[in-house]
């Protein structure tokens, strides 16, 4: 076993902290790793290390929004609006149940026939990344359907949605358009402000022109976001936390006071402690 590849620590800076130098207990120590990382990064409401982010996002009409993953590094796509790019057909009418997903990474087909027979298939958008890549392969590879072009556009900006059925009706897939409004980015805080929408839906004087779209899950950006390498006291919370977890595998948790005589203790809860180191991270929070 090893640490997860945006684990917050490694191997040997936890073994250093905690004064371990024989191999014995590895794979405890490698998963109190992962589970630290966890914690932390669920505090922060972020993640640390860099990484690609596709994110649609419920705009709400506002002119600037806030993407989840900061500080961003480069943004590769903003999109919205809508425009049709893919029409599919059920090519047997007799099927008791034919649907297509689309999770956000992938295009899922699924089908069962007159005689009860299943079937499924699963495209993904990092092997088709165009939707003439997909309709090619869908015609190619995909039992029961088939698919023509209407647009060739990124299969990233494809709608998501669940399941949809297709017995009783062909389906188009549509994206997000428009990807040349103007736009400007605070870049450490993840903050991006739209300053004109090249279609706009309003007349020039209305309140909502220029403004990202109120529609459910509108708005896609491709980003990427996160540190290059993990802040130092991001690092030692880390550490501390894997560090406590190590040891609390063989502590009574339960037992936080004891009294004999006149003599007494108390000591706080782990999950008291853990908070306490925890606030050291405050100021990397996601409190927006």
């Amino acid at each position: 076993m090893a640490v997860g590849t945006y684990a917050l620590t490694s191997l040997a800076n936890l073994k250093a902290w905690i004064g371990v130098n024989d191999h014995a207990f590895d794979l405890q120590l490698e998963a109190a790793i992962d589970r630290s990382t966890s914690i932390v990064e669920s505090y922060l409401d972020r993640n640390v290390l860099s990484r690609t982010y596709y994110e649609w996002i419920d705009a709400n009409s506002q002119r600037t929004i806030a993407v989840k993953h900061h500080p961003i590094k480069d943004i590769k796509t903003i999109a919205f609006g809508t425009a049709d790019a893919i029409h599919l057909t059920l090519d047997n009418s007799d099927d008791v149940l034919a649907t297509v997903e689309n999770d956000g990474l992938s295009l899922k087909f699924a089908r069962v026939d007159s005689s009860g027979s299943s079937s499924s298939s699963s495209l993904a958008f990092s092997t088709y990344p165009t939707t003439s890549q997909l309709v090619t392969q869908i015609n190619a590879a995909v039992t029961g359907f088939t698919a023509s072009l209407t647009k060739n556009a990124y299969s990233y900006t494809l709608h998501r949605f669940g399941g949809r059925g297709m017995v009783e009706a062909n389906m188009n897939l549509t994206h997000a358009r428009d990807n040349i409004s103007e736009y400007r980015v605070e870049f450490e805080t993840g903050r991006v402000h739209l300053l004109s929408d090249r279609f706009p839906n309003y007349r020039a004087d209305d309140r909502f022109t220029h403004r990202f779209p109120g529609t459910f899950q509108g708005l896609f950006i491709e980003y990427t976001a996160g540190y290059s390498t993990v802040p130092a006291d991001v690092e030692q919370v880390t550490i501390e936390i894997a560090a406590e977890l190590y040891r609390l595998r063989l502590e009574d948790t339960s037992k936080n006071s004891e009294s004999l005589g006149d003599y007494s203790y108390s000591r706080v809860s782990s999950d008291e402690k853990q908070n306490m180191t925890l606030s050291k991270l405050l100021m990397y929070r996601n409190l927006r």
